[in-house]
């Protein structure tokens, strides 16, 4: 599986893809379905926390729309 967007819903106690209705765990698997055993290429990402981050990166500011 490569290069197909999905896009997803809760629905009951599952995450579904609505393109092909196949069942994905929370670690971006798909456990049953047409995709069942392919994978989700994961996302490079960081939970950092405002005061630490700030002492480093002084300069950033918030923006909001």
């Amino acid at each position: 599986m490569t290069g197909q967007v999905l896009s997803f819903s809760w629905r009951t106690d599952h995450i579904i893809d609505d393109q092909t209705g196949s069942t994905w765990g929370s670690l971006g698997r798909a456990t049953d379905g047409p995709l069942a055993g392919n994978r989700l290429r994961p996302l490079v990402s960081g939970n950092h926390f405002w005061f630490a981050w700030v002492v480093f990166k002084p300069e950033t500011r918030i923006w909001a729309p």
